[in-house]
């Protein structure tokens, strides 16, 4: 039975790297990512998820043969948009330029392919992806001991923690979703983030949630702590600003020096890795070493699976590494 959930999106990934050649319809979404960060660490994770019927059955009979449990991946006889394209500008709009520049015309899988439309999630209208309570898995509560939440929509965030909790698995570690991180949802923030081990965000989610009152990260982070959060994670290009608001610790955590070519997943899995580290030790700095390390793999492989498997010596030193270049902040 898994000890570490991951509750999240399962997506169809077109990645396109900041060097190498593109890999077309290939296993992503931050789930997937956050899971790849729990398995670097050689423990088996447990999925949960809803799927269109357009999700590849074989990809879950891979997962489970790497003894990865996927029996709360609920495949929908519906059809969503799971398409996702990574590329290194932030936001696609137009997709012949951008396969252009690697020496590609659009595939033809992507013809029909619409970028998800800008705008707020809904407070009340579940989507068909939604979580509902129907969905978790009765594993949660047997050996569950973390649950990893991907950005998803706010409902599923605003909803299922608290059943998660309620069922067994004693931390829940929340992934910000950009569709709800406005002020219109500041007085929902509270509720959501009550008693939240970790909340990880980027800078730009966590400016956008304040705007108008703040864009300091310091009182960001005391203000997120005050709603709730134990620990919070700030991303920015470079690293991780990781921060116990309660008892004034904080530290900054760069991203490993590799290569960086998957423009995907980096964040996930950290988050991911974190868990892992988190549950072996209660330290927030070593469970963000943990979690920069398995970032570190996704960063510099292309597709979430390809960075699996790396030699337990090259893991160890990594992080090792990590713990050098960790700076405790003021």
């Amino acid at each position: 039975m898994p000890v570490h959930a991951v509750l999240g999106a399962l997506q169809r990934e077109y990645l396109l790297p900041y060097d190498g050649r593109p890999m077309l319809d290939v296993p992503g979404g931050d789930a997937l990512y956050a899971a790849v960060g729990v398995a670097l660490w050689d423990e088996a994770p447990g999925l949960i998820s809803r799927v269109p019927r357009t999700y590849p059955e074989a990809w879950l009979a891979d997962l489970a043969a790497r003894g990865w449990d996927v029996r709360g991946v609920r495949r929908l006889d519906e059809v969503w948009e799971i398409r996702r394209i990574c590329a290194p500008q932030a936001r696609v709009t137009a997709l012949a330029p951008l396969f252009a520049r690697y020496g590609l015309t659009v595939p033809r899988s992507l013809l029909d392919y619409q970028p998800p439309p800008p705008g707020l999630d809904s407070k009340r209208q579940a989507r068909r992806q939604t979580l509902r309570m129907t969905d978790l898995p009765a594993w949660l509560a047997d050996e569950a001991r973390t649950a990893i939440f991907t950005p998803y929509d706010f409902l599923t965030h605003f909803l299922i923690p608290a059943e998660v909790r309620r069922r067994g698995a004693r931390h829940v570690l929340l992934m910000a979703g950009s569709g709800y991180m406005h002020p219109a949802f500041r007085a929902e923030m509270p509720a959501l983030l009550l008693d939240i081990a970790a909340f990880f965000l980027t800078a730009a989610q966590a400016r956008a949630l304040f705007a108008g009152w703040t864009d300091d990260l310091n009182d960001i982070i005391q203000l997120l702590g005050q709603w709730g959060a134990r620990v919070v994670i700030i991303f920015t290009g470079e690293g991780a600003h990781v921060a116990v608001p309660r008892e004034a610790r904080a530290w900054f955590v760069p991203f490993y020096p590799a290569r960086l070519r998957n423009p995907c997943g980096r964040e996930a899995a950290f988050a991911g890795g974190f868990a892992v580290g988190y549950l072996k030790t209660y330290d927030p700095l070593e469970a963000a070493l943990y979690g920069a390390v398995a970032a570190s793999f996704v960063q510099e492989t292309l597709g979430a699976l390809q960075a699996l498997d790396p030699l337990p010596e090259l893991r160890a030193a990594r992080l090792e590494q990590m713990r050098a270049l960790a700076q405790r902040r003021p």
